[in-house]
């Protein structure tokens, strides 16, 4: 933390009671297995977890006080109140507040986390940045990345997820971002939201967290963005686009009226990077991505966008894109063994993630196979969506498609000879083993519950 806090501030901020002496504290933990003698435990309440179960083991490793919710005996100093969760909001939120730095915040359906990744990495060549680790981008994480900046930070990077209306809403309060990132509205949860408008508008609660001069960068290019761009009415828009075409004077759109235009022109996909001539206004900047698909070219822009509306340069910014390390299940690419290349995407997969993912397989050269997982969270649509996306998967050039979940049959019989489907991963991973030959190329990609980073390990360990 920026600043030591005390339990009584807090208590009064949250209309909590303060049992025992006040105490400051500048180091907050929810974990007694990282816990450090002198931090304040706070008992969050989970779905399978309790933390009030591990008060004892806070104690012994010295804590300095507790936040809970059920009522606490003994010497060590407590704050009782309704949600403990909220707690950490709240404490976040002062952490927050003492910052003197430039607070990104980032939403979308897909995207998130890599353009998080590539805007960090833009930023710290400039200042030190504090950034989400992972996709810890829920009520717990994104309060948890704000009571990581420190005093030594000039900039935050801090993703938001949301599965619910209002969720944006709730931690923008805390995010309070100067800069606020939208990269899209896709279908992605659309079992929790209920429908695609409900998710635009879902997605479009970040705008409202902006202060009066915060500054919004918005994704031309998705269908919803002229709805967003009415709530911005007054505000500097930064607004990106894979062509110039949204700011054409062709188009009706009020888009064209933005004054910070972002596109790519001349742009080459590569099976493992992609190159294109940034435009930014009048400026244009060579990008050498060191990261393929299209999807990451969008991406890019929306990171490209942000550090522009902070004053980074272009030429930092293209340094930057060029150093971008790959993350672990995100397109994260192995060679096993003599001459096979294994394509890791499993960390999660929505429709338009999966396709991303498949157009990034057809850029390489020989034999291509794609293991595809069951999507998760896509409501009364999931069959429909499963088989558009077998559909879009059967006019492609990759060779063999290997499919498990609900859907894997269905989706076979769109495809026809090509495709094989398995009622288990182990299964799966077995034939994998047997029919993998030297010089294919291999992508694992579904959500999580479909648990496909299983088969990544089970085909390493029968390549390897």
């Amino acid at each position: 933390m920026i600043e030591s806090a005390s339990l009584n501030r807090l208590a009064e901020q949250e209309h909590g009671v303060l049992n025992g002496q006040d105490v400051l504290f500048d180091s907050v933990s929810i974990d007694t297995r990282t816990i450090e003698q002198g931090d304040l435990f706070i008992a969050i309440r989970g779905d399978s977890f309790d933390g009030h179960n591990y008060i004892h083991q806070a104690e012994k490793a010295g804590c300095c006080g507790v936040v809970v919710e059920n009522a606490l005996g003994g010497t060590t100093p407590s704050l009782q109140l309704n949600n403990t969760t909220k707690a950490l909001g709240a404490i976040a939120g002062i952490n927050r507040a003492a910052f003197k730095g430039t607070v990104f915040g980032l939403t979308g359906s897909s995207g998130k986390t890599t353009t998080k990744n590539m805007l960090a990495t833009i930023l710290n060549l400039q200042a030190p940045t504090c950034a989400t680790a992972g996709n810890f981008n829920n009520e717990i994480g994104v309060p948890l990345t704000l009571l990581r900046i420190n005093e030594k930070h000039k900039f935050a990077v801090v993703e938001m997820g949301a599965r619910t209306a209002g969720d944006i809403r709730y931690l923008g309060q805390f995010v309070k971002p100067d800069v606020a990132i939208l990269l899209n509205a896709g279908v992605a949860h659309i079992d929790a939201f209920g429908s695609y408008e409900s998710i635009v508008k879902a997605k479009g609660e970040i705008f409202s967290t902006l202060s009066e001069q915060g500054i919004a960068v918005l994704n031309a290019d998705d269908p919803a963005a002229e709805l967003w761009s009415k709530q911005l009415q007054g505000r500097t828009i930064y607004s990106f686009a894979l062509s110039g075409l949204p700011f054409s004077d062709e188009s009706s759109s009020t888009l064209r009226k933005v004054k910070y235009k972002l596109w790519a022109e001349n742009i080459v996909c590569r099976a493992e990077s992609s190159t294109y001539i940034l435009h930014f206004n009048e400026q244009i900047q060579e990008v050498n991505l060191s990261a393929p698909g299209m999807h990451n070219i969008a991406n890019s822009l929306a990171a490209a966008a942000a550090a522009l509306a902070v004053g980074i340069s272009l030429e930092r910014i293209a340094q930057g894109l060029s150093s971008l390390e790959s993350s672990a299940g995100r397109l994260e690419t192995t060679k096993l063994g003599d001459d096979l290349l294994l394509i890791d995407d499993s960390y999660n997969a929505n429709p338009d993630s999966m396709i991303a993912a498949l157009n990034v397989l057809s850029l390489h050269a020989g034999h291509t196979v794609a293991v595809l997982g069951e999507m998760a969270e896509l409501g009364d649509l999931s069959e429909k969506l499963h088989c558009e996306l077998a559909e879009y998967a059967s006019s492609t050039s990759i060779d063999k498609f290997y499919f498990i979940g609900a859907y894997a049959k269905a989706m076979k019989e769109i495809i026809g000879e090509r495709a094989k489907s398995f009622e288990s991963n182990t299964l799966l991973s077995d034939q994998l083993g047997k029919e993998l030959v030297s010089g294919e190329t291999v992508l694992v990609k579904g959500s999580r519950n479909a648990a496909m980073d299983e088969v990544v390990e089970l085909i390493k360990r029968r390549v390897q």
